[in-house]
This record gives C-alpha cells, sequence and structure tokens, in this order.
C-alpha cells in the first residue's frame, strides 16, 4: 500500500469514527429526570407481571424482577441516567385474569428535552397510558374544596393521578401524541 493510499484509508476511518461517536454520545445521553409508575394505587384491580423503561433490553435476570421472580407493582427512578428509547409494560387484571402488554416507543413521542421531566405510566384495563410531567408546579395552591370534589370525582386510574397531581401540568404522550390534559 502507497502512502497516499493509507492515508485516505486512515482518514476515512477517523471520519467513519467521529461520525459514529456523535451519533452515540445523542442516545446514552446522561440526563435528570425520572420514570415511575404505582400500579397498586392508581389501579388496585391491575398486576403488573413486567416494566421496562429503557434504552436497550436488558439481560434476563433484570426481566425477572426483584425478590423471587415477584415485580414490584411500583416503581420510581430518580437523577441523571439515559433518555429512554421505550416504555414496555404487562400486565393482568386480576378480576378478569386478562393479559396485556404495550411497548411505546418514545423516540418520537418525547420533546428534545426532557430534564426535569417525570415519565409516568397508568395502566387503565386494557390502556396503557404514558403521562409526561414537569417536577415542578405550576400551581401554588388548590383550594380544599376543590381537591376534594376533582378527588371524589376520580373514578378512573387516569382520573385518580391527574387528582394527585393538580398543581402539576400533565401532558399526555400515549396514546395520543402530546395531548394536554389540562
Amino acid at each position: 500500500m502507497n502512502r497516499k493510499t493509507a492515508l485516505l484509508v486512515l482518514s476515512s476511518l477517523l471520519a467513519g469514527l467521529s461520525l459514529n461517536g456523535c451519533a452515540s454520545s445523542q442516545q446514552g445521553k446522561i440526563v435528570n429526570h425520572s420514570f415511575e409508575f404505582r400500579a397498586h394505587l392508581d389501579s388496585p384491580d391491575v398486576q403488573v407481571l413486567n416494566y421496562e423503561y429503557s434504552t436497550q433490553k436488558p439481560d434476563r435476570d433484570q426481566l425477572l424482577g426483584v425478590g423471587g421472580n415477584r415485580v414490584p407493582q411500583a416503581s420510581h427512578i430518580s437523577g441523571g441516567f439515559p433518555r429512554g428509547d421505550f416504555v414496555y409494560m404487562k400486565w393482568r387484571i386480576r378480576s378478569t385474569g386478562e393479559v396485556f402488554e404495550d411497548r411505546v416507543d418514545l423516540r418520537e413521542r418525547l420533546p428534545a428535552d426532557i430534564s426535569n421531566q417525570r415519565i409516568y405510566c397508568v395502566l387503565d384495563g386494557a390502556q396503557l397510558y404514558v403521562l409526561l410531567t414537569p417536577m415542578d408546579y405550576y400551581r401554588q395552591k388548590v383550594s380544599t374544596e376543590e381537591m376534594t370534589k376533582v378527588r371524589a370525582e376520580a373514578n378512573t386510574p387516569l382520573k385518580r393521578f391527574l387528582a394527585w397531581n393538580l398543581l402539576y401540568r400533565v401532558k399526555q404522550i400515549y396514546p395520543d401524541p402530546i395531548t394536554q390534559l389540562r
């Protein structure tokens, strides 16, 4: 190989590596945000069988859950960690035994900046809802009367979540993209 060919190969290799580095740096970017669900409070008739919030499929041990193959009925992770590409939930309705699962691609549903945002999942019968809320309040106060009224009318898992989050702006990002709920 002559010197000119070697330089051409080397420069092509370096250019390819730098482009690859740019693409992968966006994918694994550390962002301060949270992921959460509380099926035992939002949806008492639902049993979570499996869940994932990830940028890649976890290994088999992660899929088995914690404590003797039991999957937790609530999860909360908050802090600086990679932005997930998807949410996966599998659940059973206790009263009927029906099993459902859904995998939501978040890449086009989340805003570009999810810093200080909470991704929250609600299971309502056969439907998975994925909601996005900021970690800071947008309202200072809610009257006792308003809180009592809203909580009394909260007769579905989604309405229960909204009732407990009156101080936050809540956006539904799945099933309908970016619908303002309040």
